[in-house]
């Protein structure tokens, strides 16, 4: 069914109308309702941000707005902190997370995820005149950690036992600290860095090494196999005609290192 309404977009509609009878969970609601719920993560650019007019923007914005026209309904986009993401969705506030949610087992136990179609990168950035080059260099100086994230999850067991990691209340609060040297070291996501290398040039700060790596995907109830297969499969079809390639490349300025693999 959808493999017919992409290949043939004004056929699109009146499929989903008749699979509305048909489809089960979360899938039947949003289609006899016309509305697919998606959590986004705005302060994640460019990922998900505010363009000039400060409607909501960014790469998994972009694939949640292609979501929602492929399955022929409205999209009600909700804007999510980072700590309220699994609870939106298990509380059933939203329908879908496009929200950069790691694929990691700590969030495996909470949702089911569609295959991934990006990277998330954790690094450690420091001024750059830092002679911080390795983890094991960390040892004896000050780490600063965005509170409540991935990335300070995989920080907390690699760096040295003799570290002293500072919980911050987000990424921008540690880049700070670390570039006018309240910190020695801040842990940041590879995407931060990059943008305020091209937003920020007089920023005192550079990445160093990479200390983590996960893949990031779609996240849905558990026990929703009508909704996941429908993602998946609409996953691999935009990934087989260029419509994912080309958001990576508008938002994150190259190609998609991770393809969606059908299943």
């Amino acid at each position: 069914m959808l493999a017919a309404g992409l290949l043939a977009p004004g056929l699109l509609a009146p499929r989903m109308a008749q699979a509305a009878g048909e489809a089960t969970g979360t899938l039947g609601r949003i289609l006899r309702t016309g509305i697919v719920r998606v959590g986004v993560w705005l302060e994640a650019p460019p990922w998900g941000s505010y363009d000039h007019n400060g409607t909501p923007d960014g790469a998994e914005v972009a694939l949640a707005r292609l979501l929602a026209r492929d399955l022929g309904v409205r999209l009600r986009l909700q804007r999510l902190g980072v700590r309220d993401r699994l609870p939106a969705l298990e509380e059933d506030r939203v329908d879908i997370l496009a929200a950069l949610v790691p694929v990691v087992p700590a969030t495996r136990r909470h949702v089911a995820f569609a295959s991934p179609h990006g990277d998330l990168v954790v690094s450690v950035a420091t001024r750059r005149g830092s002679p911080v080059r390795s983890v094991a260099d960390l040892a004896g100086l000050r780490v600063a950690l965005p509170d409540n994230t991935f990335a300070a999850e995989e920080a907390r067991t690699l760096l040295p036992p003799d570290t002293t990691q500072l919980l911050m209340r987000d990424l921008v609060a540690c880049i700070d600290a670390a570039a006018h040297g309240r910190v020695d070291a801040a842990v940041s996501y590879g995407w931060l860095l990059r943008d305020l290398s091209l937003s920020r040039p007089d920023l005192d700060i550079e990445p160093r090494f990479t200390l983590a790596h996960a893949h990031h995907a779609l996240a849905m109830r558990l026990g929703d196999p009508d909704l996941l297969r429908f993602v998946n499969t609409f996953l691999h079809l935009r990934g087989a005609d260029g419509s994912l390639a080309e958001i990576h490349e508008r938002y994150l300025r190259g190609t998609p290192d991770v393809g969606p693999v059908f299943r």
